[in-house]
């Protein structure tokens, strides 16, 4: 079994590498605005930023995994799994990388079921600590972008309510006795001492949403250049990140693909479409090249690792 999933890892990192390839030679992206000290400066921070949130982004779900599973993973073993499987987020689907971080329950020998329970506490808190920030930063702006996109967002959690419904019935129908000792075992996930691994990994989304909210800003000001005012900076990176949950949870939109202009220009007008048009290409070369980053760090430290333990 161990040698299958290994199989389709590989031919799955190597599709993900194909598409990834395609994605950047799609881009259809004029790269002589990138010639500008500000832009490049731009692009240089929101590189480190995210590929240093992408290395980090292992922590929460560890700490879910470890809490679901009862068992201490090494933050070695996981890192690796992890950055790795946030590749295949580029082969079409969106469901990849979420299914990829599975090959932690077999290299760990604990059950899927616990990663893949982790995996859903991880999106998540995710999706809601960046909601939580965007509207604190989107202040009044909110309500336009609400009336705009609620009906959608809406219907897809209405949708997502219906089909997670569905599924616990017909699991608990098909699946009560163990249903019955997975939540039997959960409970003591929730346990003191396993009560504050579920803490430090939603606690650890506000702390990166605010990292990336700060990145962002800074990005923004650098690529805007000094012609939006600070409330400006601020509305426009809540749109930023509010843009991403809309691109997240609408289907067919991949990474948000147009929709975080539409989103950003929404807020700001046509005043500064030039510059959310640039800041936009520079924050999704920036997340290629981080995610590519990334995906060498992990294979980097994996050899470490293996070859730290071969010597003892």
């Amino acid at each position: 079994m161990k040698k299958i999933a290994k199989i389709a890892g590989n031919l799955l990192m190597i599709a993900a590498l194909v598409f990834l390839i395609k994605k950047i030679m799609g881009m259809d992206a004029d790269f002589t605005q990138f010639g500008s000290p500000n832009v490049i400066a731009a692009l240089v921070l929101s590189f480190i930023v995210q590929t240093a949130v992408i290395v980090m982004g292992t922590f929460p779900w560890l700490m879910f995994t470890q809490a679901l599973s009862g068992t201490k993973i090494p933050f070695s073993a996981a890192m690796p799994v992890y950055t790795k499987s946030n590749v295949f987020k580029y082969v079409p689907g969106n469901v990849f990388q979420y299914i990829g971080r599975n090959q932690l329950a077999a290299d760990m020998n604990i059950s899927h079921v616990d990663v893949a329970c982790a995996t859903i506490f991880d999106v998540l808190f995710c999706v809601l600590s960046t909601g939580i920030i965007s509207v604190l930063l989107l202040g009044g702006e909110i309500a336009g972008l609400l009336g705009k996109y609620g009906k959608n967002l809406l219907i897809i959690a209405a949708a997502a309510v219906l089909i997670i419904t569905a599924g616990i019935i017909v699991v608990r129908m098909k699946f009560s006795r163990q249903v019955g000792g997975y939540l039997s075992r959960y409970r003591k996930a929730f346990e003191p001492g396993n009560r504050n691994k579920f803490i430090s990994g939603a606690s650890y989304y506000l702390l990166q949403n605010l990292v990336s909210a700060i990145s962002y800003f800074v990005s923004l000001a650098l690529v805007f250049g000094g012609t939006a005012d600070f409330p400006e900076l601020i509305s426009l990176t809540g749109a930023f990140m509010f843009a991403w949950i809309i691109g997240f949870v609408t289907p067919g939109a991949p990474g948000g693909i147009g929709i975080r202009e539409s989103v950003m220009l929404f807020v700001c007008g046509d005043e500064y479409e030039s510059k959310v048009l640039l800041f936009v290409l520079v924050m999704r070369f920036a997340s290629i090249l981080a995610d590519v980053a990334a995906f060498v760090i992990g294979r980097i430290y994996l050899g470490a690792a293996r070859r730290k333990q071969n010597n003892l």
